[in-house]
């Protein structure tokens, strides 16, 4: 599954095992292992963590 932001496409293969937020970057592992994504807003990081976690939004 993919979420779009900024023209960009995160590539995401649920389940989503830990998430962890810091300021405008979010880290999380799914199947594939560990990533880490930094956006250029709070307000974005927040939204893609949302995602993460509603699986009525995907």
């Amino acid at each position: 599954m993919s979420y779009k932001v900024d023209n960009y496409e995160i590539n995401v293969c649920f389940p989503v095992d830990a998430i962890s937020i810091n300021k405008n970057s979010i880290a999380f592992t799914d199947k594939q292992g560990k990533n880490k994504q930094t956006f250029s807003k709070r307000t974005e990081a927040l939204k893609f963590m949302k995602w993460l976690l509603n699986p009525n939004q995907r």
